[in-house]
């Protein structure tokens, strides 16, 4: 609010000192407010001033000699000027007044009008609609649980201190920061529980930076910072490792004291990008590599990251083209039973040919797949192929044969993937009892989130007589509470267990317990990657009734394995 107990500073831009005159001595002889003034006679003179104005408004004269009051105002909404600015005219046009407001101007005066009352009014009114106006950005740019800034406001921020740093050679970083397995957290100790860690959680940070620095929430968990003035890339590290140590302390919250850690991805200017997006993109995958190296990791984006984040946006490029030109194949590995190696089953695997660039690994495109939202019509389209398998298999009178196939999260996150598979089994006159969904042990965490989306979507899929498999058990974070509360029938041992370079069973001890403990929930177990007779034994004598591997076959072509079903063997060790 404008008060006569407030000094309000106003900047006149205007190249004749004659019309200086007249607003300095109307204003001076107020008796209602206190008034300071300063004079800029040109469009050069006042450009820095934009970018950093001590003052409450500016009064521009449309004509500044060559430029106008125009160029002032696109100068401002560019240096994102928060100052308002109101124009004044002797000129008799029936359009500048509709022209200057468009660009951003607060009020348009014309000069043969001007009166103490009239600028007064107009100043004070100027004022007051700006800083309304700003009130309203600031709640809509801020973060309601925590009053940090939000993405858009980082953005516009960043924005702001890249083009300071552009002028001045300065240098700053942008840090990415995410909270260890706090979906964890969450699930277990409720969402009070986890908005209260968030409050905490932002208070520590702004304990760390500086009052020059910022700081934004703009996910769940997730936080960026910009640090700005920036002497070296270790000064970024600094502030990177304070944030990790002060994060690391317990942390009381809801009469619980949890260990929380953070992992943090930094990007620097002008090293990695020069514009909001490319920094903060990079910065998400310094994150991302953090993450995958374990917890408390900091990680800074490098010319090795760059490649790994060409190739990403290559291998999207491809899987787009591939699902467009028929570039997938599915492989089939069987699945059998210990005792007497009869064939049970398979399991479908996805192989990418990829033209000219060969064979493309599963490992290095479905995480590709997966960040992209790819997933879902690459899931889709295995799922098609599935159908058609069992569907010729029918044809020839075999209709016991099951075929598993693996499902991403995102594919049950997106709700379309029960319908999608449901219709595509009937159109295709398969009974859904062939089908099986393998989902990895990591889907155990993420089945309980999103109001348990996961969860409830392999319930459905049990009712339709859909069996549902847990992949690469043991290998993740989940508790057997998530095991008992998940609809699952089959757990599968992951291959680090079992084989993974050893003759012998590489790790009895879990192998047992997974045995023991899925028995006791009555699923049926399945040990991947068997390799030899020696692991194929001890497998049989901890209880184990199902597997598949080399030892017996290698992935097979869809003609290689239907063969197998009709001839009711699995012999073939293709290689």
């Amino acid at each position: 609010m404008v008060s006569n107990k407030k000094t309000i500073r106003v900047h006149i831009i205007d190249d004749d000192p004659a019309d200086f005159l007249i607003l300095d001595e109307l204003l001076l002889g107020s008796t209602r407010f206190r008034y300071e003034l300063s004079h800029f006679g040109s469009f050069d003179e006042v450009r820095q001033e934009l970018l950093a104005p001590e003052c409450d408004v500016f009064l521009v004269d449309y004509f500044l000699g060559r430029d106008t009051a125009g160029d002032i105002l696109r100068e401002a909404r560019r240096a994102h000027c928060e100052v308002p600015i109101v124009v004044w005219t002797g000129a008799d046009s029936p359009t500048l007044d509709d022209e200057v407001l468009e660009l951003g101007a607060a009020d348009f005066l014309p000069k043969d009008e001007i009166s103490l009352p009239l600028l007064e009014r107009t100043v004070r009114h100027a004022i007051r609609h700006k800083e309304a106006e700003l009130e309203l950005q600031r709640l809509a740019k801020r973060d309601p649980l925590t009053g940090l800034g939000n993405r858009l406001l980082f953005e516009e921020i960043l924005e702001s201190s890249l083009a300071r740093c552009k002028r001045s050679g300065g240098k700053l970083a942008v840090l990415f920061l995410d909270l260890d397995r706090f979906k964890e957290i969450n699930d277990s100790l409720g969402h009070p529980t986890g908005d209260l860690l968030l409050l905490l959680i932002s208070d520590r940070l702004k304990a760390v930076v500086r009052e020059s620095d910022f700081i934004a929430r703009i996910g769940g968990d997730e936080f960026t910072i910009l640090i700005d003035e920036l002497h070296s890339v270790d000064d970024a590290l600094i502030v990177a490792q304070k944030i990790v140590r002060a994060l690391a302390h317990p942390s009381p919250v809801g009469g619980h004291e949890l260990n929380i850690t953070a992992s943090v991805g930094v990007a620097l200017y002008p090293e990695n990008g020069d514009t909001p997006i490319k920094l903060m993109q990079k910065a998400d995958i310094a994150l991302y590599e953090a993450k995958r190296k374990g917890v408390s990791k900091i990680k800074c984006f490098t010319s090795n990251l760059q490649t790994q984040l060409e190739r990403h946006l290559y291998l999207e490029k491809g899987l787009r083209h591939a699902l467009e030109h028929d570039q997938f194949e599915l492989v089939l590995q069987p699945q059998w039973r210990l005792e007497d190696q009869g064939l049970t089953g398979f399991e479908a695997l996805l192989r990418w040919h990829a033209g000219a660039d060969g064979m493309i690994s599963p490992f290095e495109f479905i995480p590709v797949a997966e960040k992209t939202g790819l997933i879902v019509p690459v899931g889709e389209w295995v799922v098609s192929k599935v159908c058609e398998y069992l569907r010729e298999w029918k044809q020839h009178g075999v209709s016991d044969c099951r075929i598993a196939l693996n499902v991403s999260p995102l594919q049950l996150k997106s709700g379309k993937f029960v319908e999608a598979l449901e219709s595509m089994a009937v159109a295709h006159g398969v009974a859904l009892d062939q089908i099986e969904v393998e989902v990895t042990e990591e889907s155990l965490l993420d089945g309980v989130e999103e109001h348990g989306r996961v969860s409830n979507e392999l319930v459905r899929l049990r009712e339709l007589g859909v069996k549902i498999a847990i992949d690469d058990f043991g290998t993740g974070y989940s508790s057997l509470r998530y095991l008992r509360q998940f609809p699952a029938d089959i757990v599968k041992i992951d291959k680090s267990f079992v084989s993974e370079g050893s003759v012998a069973l590489k790790e009895s001890e879990i192998c047992t317990a997974i045995v023991t403990m899925a028995r006791s929930l009555g699923m049926e177990v399945i040990a991947e990657g068997i390799e030899t007779t020696e692991q194929l034994s001890s497998l049989r004598e901890i209880g184990c009734s199902l597997g598949q591997g080399y030892l017996v076959s290698m992935p097979l072509s869809f003609e290689e394995a239907s063969d197998c079903v009709l001839q009711g063997r699995t012999d073939s060790k293709k290689q």
